[in-house]
């Protein structure tokens, strides 16, 4: 017998007492207690589990291998980010537990000595080579005084003192595990685990909404802390539906705590005697508009359910304060995991559109021709990263050149690949020399075939040759102007439909003498477009007076007083379209 304060502890050959000492009467030297059930000693080996923040609970080493680690599905999954995916094991050989290193990162230690392989005895103390981690003790398969003595002293958890440090120690376990950099799964394995322990109930489920607001399991344990699978559960669907609708905690249990809850079919089919739901809401948002401040209630992120075939405690305020501090954390924690996510996707597709660029202008012509008979100079200033507008010059033999612009419907990146995809088309099909309209028939085909009834492409395509002599095509594009050196300005339209709008679609050429000294400038709509700080737009007029008042005497000059004048008016103003300008002088034939 060993006495204690005011309880004594009788060790049997397979049993204990615990008997509270009672005052003993005058005259007496002995009193009758009653004595609880004595209580079979466990056979398995099993080990004590120190938490970091000093919780202890024990864990029977029911299988070998009983795998330890970081990684869920280990039998002990130990939640620190420093300890190993698969740390060590236990394993039995000839009747003896041996604990094995399993290449972990910073080793595995008995006593204090860093271990490969050791046999286990009891009271052996493990621990993972970080003072503030885990440490494990191994009971072995019979309970020492030790163990015992700590039963008795420890106070129980019922007590309304203990019951707050308990879950001031729950809550500072998750707080840890949030601060270990762990992954999504493993951060909200700890929440579930914590809200089980502070029910008391037998099983946790964590489900999230998906992008079309399904309520999907992502996480489901066990009181022993073990992983379920989610296609092996059964949950109350009216009370998780009940909770996602109403967006209001419900707690089902046989103390009348649950508003008929109890009486759902559901509940009643899987024999549930306690049932907890939790709604998981992202934060609510605070809108103000003038001096009035509204809250806008924050999305549904997802829903915590817990429930057991057991009865249940009545829940007390602190416990339900406690779950909903859980369900902020969760909460918390799902939003920032979806913004990181988010924030990885839009670098990635800044690098891919970043690369895209590139290529777009790897594609523009790397020299212009600058020859006796003429002088080109081009520039196109995407509005987004990549953009729908392209040109290119084709040099076609004979001192001859065809001049392309494009401008695809649309904006980004959908519109740039058209782009890309119409410049190779044109430039292979015109590269043959065949008459502009079959050109034109030709490319409108291939888009017709190959994109989408809302994608289609303005083009202007003409063909210079050493006399002057110039014959284009204007398929719905802006039309290019014409600045005679003589003086005066031409505009080059035409009533064609636009490339990849109407597949049975023909096109006319037309023809038009150049002089020399002449220049001839092809642009986008986005120069006639251009919009300053005040809405108004640059439009074709201004672009006119511009070439009316030019004076100089190259194509570089010209260009660059149509882009100084755009910049001008528009004053850095954010623009809304693609800005490409071709800038051509006919010089003249020499023979």
């Amino acid at each position: 017998m060993l006495l204690l304060g005011s309880s004594a502890i009788y060790f049997g050959p397979d049993f204990t007492y615990h008997v509270p000492c009672l005052p003993v009467a005058p005259g007496r030297d002995s009193v009758q207690v009653p004595l609880r059930k004595p209580k079979p000693m466990p056979r398995v080996p099993r080990l004590i589990v120190i938490e970091p923040n000093g919780a202890h609970r024990e864990v029977p080493v029911g299988t070998t291998p009983f795998r330890i680690g970081r990684q869920a599905g280990n039998e002990l999954t130990l939640r620190d980010s420093r300890i190993s995916r698969q740390q060590a094991q236990i394993i039995s050989v000839n009747g003896t537990m041996v604990l094995e290193d399993m290449g972990s990162r910073h080793g595995t230690f008995v006593n204090g000595e860093k271990v490969l392989r050791h046999e286990l005895q009891p009271k052996d103390s493990i621990d993972f080579g970080m003072p503030d981690s885990y440490k494990l003790t191994f009971l072995g398969q019979g309970a020492t005084i030790e163990e015992l003595v700590e039963r008795v002293e420890a106070p129980a958890p019922t007590h309304a003192g203990s019951r707050e440090l308990y879950h001031l120690g729950v809550l500072l376990e998750v707080a840890r595990t949030l601060g270990t950099g762990l992954s999504l799964e493993d951060v909200l394995t700890a929440v579930v685990d914590a809200a089980i322990q502070v029910t008391r109930t037998e099983r946790g489920v964590l489900l999230l909404a998906n992008e079309s607001g399904e309520l999907n399991m992502i996480v489901a344990r066990d009181a022993q802390r073990g992983t379920l699978r989610p296609d092996q559960l059964q949950v109350s669907q009216s009370v998780v539906k009940s909770v996602a609708k109403t967006r209001r905690e419900l707690i089902v249990s046989d103390t009348g705590e649950d508003g008929g809850m109890s009486q759902q079919e559901s509940v009643a089919r899987l024999e549930l005697h306690t049932v907890v739901a939790i709604p998981i809401d992202k934060l609510p948002m605070i809108e103000t508009l003038d001096a009035t401040i509204s809250t806008r209630q924050g999305e549904l992120l997802g829903v915590l359910y817990l429930d057991s075939h057991v009865p249940s405690s009545a829940f007390t305020d602190l416990d339900r304060e406690v779950l909903r501090s859980l369900a902020r954390e969760a909460a918390t924690v799902v939003e920032n995991a979806r913004l990181f996510a988010s924030s990885r996707a839009k670098q990635r597709l800044d690098h891919e559109i970043e690369i895209a660029s590139q290529i777009q202008k790897t594609l523009l012509p790397k020299a212009l021709p600058n020859t006796t008979e003429l002088s080109v100079t081009g520039s196109t200033l995407s509005c987004h990263s990549v953009g729908g507008d392209c040109f290119d010059v084709i040099g076609l033999g004979g001192g001859r050149y065809g001049f392309f612009v494009g401008d695809v419907s649309g904006k980004g990146v959908s519109a740039a690949l058209l782009a890309t995809l119409l410049q190779g088309v044109f430039f292979t099909t015109a590269a043959m020399d065949i008459a502009l309209p079959s050109v034109f028939s030709r490319v409108n085909q291939y888009l017709c075939e190959r994109s989408g009834d809302d994608r289609y492409a303005t083009v202007f395509y003409g063909v210079l040759d050493k006399m002057g002599r110039f014959e284009y095509v204007n398929a719905g594009h802006v039309p290019p102007l014409l600045l005679r050196k003589a003086g005066g300005l031409e505009g080059l339209g035409s009533a064609n439909f636009p490339v990849g709008m109407f597949a049975e679609a023909e096109y006319q050429s037309t023809r038009v003498q150049v002089d020399a000294g002449d220049f001839l400038v092809i642009y986008t709509d986005g120069v006639s477009e251009a919009s300053n700080n005040s809405n108004e737009l640059f439009e074709e007029s201004r672009l006119r007076r511009i070439m009316e008042d030019f004076k100089g005497t190259t194509v570089e000059q010209l260009g660059d007083t149509i882009r100084e004048g755009m910049r001008a008016f528009t004053e850095g103003a954010p623009q809304s379209d693609d800005i490409t300008i071709l800038v051509i002088q006919y010089k003249g034939s020499t023979g």
